[in-house]
């Protein structure tokens, strides 16, 4: 009797899945919520879920903790590709992620939040599949299945290596606006209810059965933290952003007064930004600021203040600043070569040193019991950093 055929395609079809099975696994141990983590769900997409390859993909996810979140990150396969911070640190954080992809196959999609201490929790896997498109004679647009990408063995914390590309395999009639679940494992999908505008849909990490109707009130916005007034006015230049709520409740009072007539500098580069206040009778200050992305408005990773401990002599600079004609040179020369936990935080510069030299303006600098305010007179610009890393950019 002849012998069932089993096509090549089937069998790397199964073995994809078992691959994405057994990654979504090796995540999912250390997904459970560790005493005290945030609980973080994604809502969308579902498990199983196939997509186009190369469209436009929404990562929806809900974080829950009772000091607030500070940060959403999206992890694909095993991969950091975005993060968002949360303007407020308040609790629900409800957060849209995009995310597009030309590489067919199954991918593993992990969220992770951090609360306000910094403590992090993580999402539950999820596993989706996305297809290549294909034209039909008639003109039509179909899904053609492709057998999964192989994933190389790395140790944990070597970085992946680049997928390979993937082999298209005979084209199925699915549509690609008809979004299935894996044939060859059966996969419990949860459908999201329609919540009422005060509640928020949770989804059980394992969805047994299906989720059924989820909806729950959201957790209070947490409480500030109480600030005594300190009777020290705040400068004139900060006061209309200090008095913001989202600026105020969380920056406290001043813990003393400033004064604006003293020189600054400031220099962008890649991912950062440094400012530089000038001391009197002592060094200068310097902060250093992360930026996810340039002209970005709020974001997390901020420190300081530095001393500048640059003599005044020879413009200072290291072989790796030389290179590049924008420097940085001087104090900020000094801490970026000086401190590479900086320099690779924040990358090369992407303009030159500017500040008080190039124009008759002053800077201004006002410390507060959460934070400080920083102004930049060339830029019309207030940065509001605040306890714990969240930092904020107002135009004046």
């Amino acid at each position: 009797m002849p012998q069932p055929v089993i096509s090549t395609n089937r069998i790397m079809t199964v073995i994809g899945l078992l691959l994405a099975t057994s990654l979504a696994c090796s995540i999912g141990r250390s997904a459970t919520p560790a005493a005290g983590a945030p609980s973080v769900t994604i809502t969308s997409p579902l498990p199983g879920q196939r997509a186009p390859v190369g469209e436009p993909l929404v990562i929806n996810s809900t974080s829950v903790d009772k000091d607030g979140i500070q940060r959403v990150e999206l992890w694909i396969d095993d991969t950091l590709l975005r993060v968002d911070s949360n303007p407020d640190v308040n609790s629900p954080y409800i957060v849209s992620q995009p995310w597009q992809s030309n590489v067919s196959g199954t991918h593993v999609i992990v969220v992770k939040a951090f609360d306000a201490q910094d403590v992090e929790g993580q999402s539950q896997p999820i596993v989706i599949t996305l297809e290549t498109a294909t034209r039909t004679a008639s003109g039509s647009r179909q899904v053609a299945q492709v057998s999964p990408t192989t994933r190389s063995e790395v140790s944990p914390t070597a970085p992946l290596k680049p997928r390979q590309t993937p082999t298209p395999s005979e084209a199925s009639s699915t549509p690609a606006s008809k979004l299935e679940a894996p044939t060859n494992t059966p996969v419990v999908t949860c459908t999201p209810p329609l919540c009422e505008a005060h509640e928020v849909y949770h989804c059980p990490d394992a969805c047994p059965g299906g989720c059924g109707t989820q909806c729950a009130t959201p957790t209070p916005k947490p409480t500030p933290p109480f600030f005594e007034p300190t009777g020290i006015e705040t400068h004139t230049i900060f006061k209309p952003i200090w008095e913001q709520e989202e600026v105020k409740d969380y920056l406290g009072y001043p813990i003393e007064a400033t004064r604006d007539d003293r020189r600054y500098a400031r220099q962008y580069f890649e991912r950062g930004y440094l400012y530089w206040w000038d001391q009197p009778d002592d060094r200068g200050l310097i902060w250093a600021i992360e930026m996810s992305q340039p002209g970005a408005k709020q974001g997390f990773g901020w420190s300081g203040p530095y001393e500048d401990f640059w003599d005044g002599g020879e413009p200072f600079s290291c072989d790796a600043a030389r290179a590049n004609p924008d420097g940085p040179v001087r104090g900020f020369g000094k801490l970026w070569c000086d401190h590479p936990e900086i320099s690779e935080a924040i990358g090369a510069a992407r303009g030159s040193e500017r500040g008080t030299d190039n124009t008759s303006s002053y800077g201004a600098v006002q410390f507060f019991q959460g934070g400080v305010m920083l102004y930049s007179p060339l830029d019309r610009e207030v940065w509001v950093l605040l306890k714990g890393g969240t930092w904020q950019r107002h135009p004046r």
